[in-house]
């Protein structure tokens, strides 16, 4: 199952520092819970409200329920501002047990409908609706408005020609593994 979560930062003088800690003692301590297989970071190459993401590939979502998850993950930044974070969601994708590698020269590919522009190759995820959510929304705020999501691992050549509904990313880590 991939655990997707969006944001953006509000602050650019510290947006660097930020990312430092994300993708560093961040990415450490939840790779260290029980539950999640492996994560890796990403940046939207055009601008977006939430540019950052991360996708975690995670056993169930039982997992947020353990009492170490909720104290010390999802929803905790550590000395950041809460605030600092914006348009942050937290999405459940299905069926996909783990997240494909994305190297650094090559882009992920990423779209909520199903239009022309994604490669033939195209992984389409299942959005855990309400009713597969709800045991974890309060606790975790999660957003279930999203029915199917499709990814795809692309040449970095792509990021020449836009295609629209379809947005790229770059990798900002590699893909790590608990």
């Amino acid at each position: 199952m991939l655990y997707m979560v969006e944001c953006g930062f509000a602050d650019p003088t510290r947006e660097d520092n930020w990312n430092e800690w994300y993708s560093g003692p961040k990415l450490a301590e939840l790779l260290s819970m029980p539950g999640f297989i492996a994560t890796q970071r990403y940046k939207a190459l055009e601008p977006c409200p939430a540019p950052y993401l991360a996708v975690h590939s995670i056993e169930s979502p039982s997992m947020f329920t353990n009492p170490n998850y909720k104290a010390n993950g999802g929803g905790r930044f550590g000395d950041w501002e809460p605030s600092l974070m914006t348009n942050w969601s937290r999405r459940l994708f299905g069926p996909l047990r783990e997240m494909p590698d994305v190297p650094a020269d090559r882009l992920l590919a990423m779209t909520d409908s199903r239009g022309d522009g994604m490669p033939s190759d195209v992984i389409w995820l299942d959005g855990l609706g309400w009713d597969a959510v709800s045991e974890y929304r309060n606790a975790l705020a999660l957003d279930a408005s999203v029915d199917k999501r499709g990814i795809a691992v692309v040449p970095k050549s792509a990021g020449s020609a836009p295609v629209a509904g379809v947005r790229l990313y770059a990798p900002l880590t590699e893909k790590r593994r608990a």
